[in-house]
């Protein structure tokens, strides 16, 4: 077995002279470069175990060399050594596995950490890679068994679990993570930052289960990560319970199979997390089909009681004087079974942020048919959730665009309006004008209570001045993670309904 080769490109010939004496003594083969263009010939040719340059080196600085051998298929995962005299911001620096050292150098220091950081990559040729997720993630590392073409088990530990993804001329036949197996249990793996790693080469017999390419594989198990962590609050809650509203032999035939496969599911499982985790298909992908037959009415959620006298949201005689103001409003008596409260945010993202606190609220149900589409950059528009008060009573959540050209749409949607909930931030500051003419049609049309909410720091004056809000009119706070917070908001809103002398309309 070879040794470990280090590439030096500093700009100091008294300092590469020294570092590569001593990096000798202690059994590395040293290569050295005196500048970017001889530093990135010698990394192509050798490819390295470590490069160590400066960063503002010759004719190629240390960070371009940087950049163009991430590139390079055979360099990608060279770890860099950067050494600098001040600290400087390198795009593309892999915590972990790159190294940032300022002079003067310790070239003891500077010898542990290469050593550290080559603690989880073993050179060309060995029997066996092992290291920590912590220096190289399980993407990168199954992709570079990928480019390598390797075959054996990688077997992957993090904390109490253990699992084993079984790998055939660099493409995934399989993973296996206790009793799930397929993308389902390698995209829970994906998700794992602590931990360890043992590749060991060896004949697959296993069958090949998985079918995607590895690169495919890997960026879908990402997308799907991200998704689900950015949608946690809107799906349904893991300990639910799920009850079917229709009989499986309805549905129609030509669905997605993971369709029917919840809809038998649910018939032995009740618990959202049971169905989950026996479902075949990725966490993700369950979670949605879940949320989606609950919006279309195939399922229903119902969320865990018993919670403690604390957790109680609103008091049934709050319940009834709230609903006997809201029927009080309404001469038409067909309009009697629900109020509506409007959502207007100068965001996608902002409007989306409040619903998922709304999630907190017990006896609020989310309707994920209508709520936040695919394009994050346009407003949720319909009925994104419901509170169902007592008596049968719902209080529907309903979002609305602040533009200028969905004017009438503001006043269409102003049917059985009980309530306006008014939402922006600092960087929605060139659309506040917008958002008060919105505030402003809206109650012309109907006097209904407005609560107003803020993301952030935010120039209160100013926006106090635009909405036209009164000194001891509160700004309520958006994303302090608190469940209180919400209801806060909710109780303004019901206590200036019950409080102020509406009209019928």
């Amino acid at each position: 077995m070879g040794r470990l080769k280090i590439l030096i490109a500093l700009n100091s010939e008294e300092e590469t002279e020294a570092l590569s004496g001593f990096l000798s003594g202690h059994g590395l083969d040293v290569l050295s470069a005196p500048d970017g263009a001889r530093a990135l010939e010698l990394a192509i040719q050798e490819v390295p175990s470590v490069i160590a340059v400066e960063t503002s080196l010759p004719v190629i600085s240390g960070e371009r060399l940087f950049h163009i051998l991430r590139k390079n298929p055979h360099t990608s995962r060279v770890p860099f050594l950067f050494v600098s005299e001040s600290v400087t911001d390198i795009k593309g620096f892999r915590a972990g596995m790159d190294i940032f050292l300022m002079r003067p150098l310790n070239l003891e220091e500077t010898y542990a950490r290469i050593r550290q950081t080559l603690t989880g990559r073993a050179p060309s040729g060995s029997k066996e890679i092992e290291g920590t997720l912590s220096h190289m993630s399980l993407a990168d590392l199954l992709q570079f068994l990928h480019l390598n073409r390797k075959e054996g088990e990688l077997k992957v530990t993090s904390g109490d679990y253990a699992g084993t993804v079984f790998i055939k001329e660099g493409s995934i036949y399989n993973a296996v993570l206790g009793s799930t197996e397929r993308e389902k249990a390698l995209f829970r793996m994906l998700q794992w930052t602590e931990g360890r790693f043992e590749f060991i080469p060896k004949p697959v017999a296993a069958q090949k289960k998985i079918r995607s390419t590895t690169g495919n594989l890997l960026m879908e198990g990402m997308r799907q990560i991200d998704e689900l962590k950015s949608k946690q609050g809107l799906f349904p809650s893991p300990d639910s319970s799920l009850k079917l509203k229709v009989d499986p032999a309805t549905l129609p035939k030509g669905l997605q199979p993971i369709i029917y496969e919840v809809v038998q599911l649910v018939k032995a499982n009740s618990r959202v997390r049971d169905v989950v985790e026996r479902c075949n298909h990725p966490d993700y992908e369950a979670y949605s089909t879940i949320s989606a037959l609950a919006a279309k009415g195939v399922l229903e959620e119902t969320r865990p009681s018993g919670g403690t006298a604390e957790e109680e949201f609103l008091t049934v005689d709050q319940m009834i004087s709230i609903r006997e103001k809201i029927m009080s409003r309404f001469a038409d008596p067909t309009a009697l079974n629900y109020g509506k409260i409007l959502v207007v945010a100068t965001s996608a993202q902002l409007a989306s942020e409040f619903i998922k606190e709304c999630r907190r609220i017990p006896g609020f149900n989310l309707n994920t048919r209508s709520a936040f589409p695919e394009l994050s950059l346009v407003n949720p528009l319909g009925e994104v959730g419901s509170i169902t008060l007592y008596g049968g009573m719902d209080l529907l959540l309903f979002s609305i665009p602040t533009v200028k050209s969905m004017g009438p749409l503001w006043r269409a949607f102003s049917s059985n309006l009980v309530g306006l909930v008014i939402i922006w931030d600092e960087e929605g500051a060139g659309l506040i004008k917008e958002l008060a003419a919105a505030k402003r049609d809206i109650i012309l049309k109907r006097r209904v209570p407005a609560v107003h909410l803020a993301k952030g720091p935010v120039n209160e004056d100013a926006f106090r001045k635009e909405l036209g809000l009164k000194s001891d009119e509160h700004i309520f706070s958006l994303g302090t993670g608190e469940r209180e917070a919400v209801y806060e908001v909710f109780y303004s809103l019901f206590g200036q309904l019950i409080k102020e002398d509406y009209a019928a309309v």
